[in-house]
């Protein structure tokens, strides 16, 4: 092909025809520069296509990491839930305290001291943070919902509140009107009787004990606020998950 267009550029200036010749050289600088172009065109539409097929990589990892969020926070709210109603229970049975074994209710207390921490699963957002792949989210919208979802899911200040509170307050509480009697070594597997002077778990003394009731107050209150702020983030994971979803139904038509 170029050894045409060269012979014709040849044989012009043999015959003298100049202005013809300037018109097929014209001619030929824009068939050069057009297919420069289209090269150009087509290699866009390449690296284009090749940023979105990363794009609904991405987006899809997304969508399920934040499925495994709402995942652990609906176990986590069920676990809280149902411990705070056995303890709930366990309460009422102070109503009649003389009905109840001693053992049995001290055993059961152990749940006070028991939580449900949530933590986001963060991991293919951390990765595409630091790696530069949250720019191929396109839908600068979806972006900003990514980021404030996951700095909101990430800052588990409440989780870290009851953790502290049941570490400083509601364990020595618990091991000091509950633990610190011959039934709550018992349950530990130790028999002090014959070594200590401590006396039984009086259960009749302890359904008027403020310190007991204090950390009822504080299990309660604690467990009832996680939970509260779980179910926001759940909202906002199920409302980013669909949207990611139908971000990604767009790229694959």
């Amino acid at each position: 092909m170029i050894k045409f267009f060269r012979r014709i550029r040849q044989r012009l200036l043999i015959e003298g025809k100049f202005s013809n010749y300037m018109l097929y050289a014209v001619g030929e600088i824009i068939l050069v520069v057009i297919g420069i172009l289209i090269a150009l065109q087509i290699n866009d539409y390449s690296e284009g296509q090749k940023e979105r097929k990363k794009e609904v990589i991405l987006l899809s990892n997304l969508s399920k990491e934040i499925e495994l969020d709402v995942l652990q926070i609906e176990y986590n709210t069920r676990l809280s839930r149902e411990r705070l109603n056995r303890l709930d229970s366990l309460v009422g049975l102070l109503k009649n305290p003389d009905s109840v074994q001693n053992l049995f209710f001290i055993r059961k207390s152990f749940e006070f001291v028991i939580d449900q921490y949530f933590k986001s699963n963060s991991g293919i957002f951390d990765e595409a943070i630091s790696s530069g792949k949250m720019s191929y989210v396109q839908n600068e919208s979806l972006r900003q919902n990514i980021f404030n979802y996951y700095r909101n899911a990430k800052e588990t200040y409440t989780d870290g509140t009851t953790r502290q509170i049941t570490d400083e307050f509601i364990t020595p509480l618990l091991i000091e009107n509950t633990y610190l009697n011959l039934e709550g070594f018992t349950a530990l597997g130790m028999e002090i009787d014959e070594v200590s002077n401590l006396e039984h778990l009086d259960l009749n003394e302890l359904r008027n004990n403020k310190d007991f009731w204090k950390m009822v107050l504080l299990k309660f209150g604690g467990n009832q606020e996680q939970i509260l702020r779980w179910e926001g983030i759940k909202k906002r994971a199920e409302d980013l998950k669909l949207q990611i979803d139908l971000e990604l139904e767009k790229l694959k038509i």
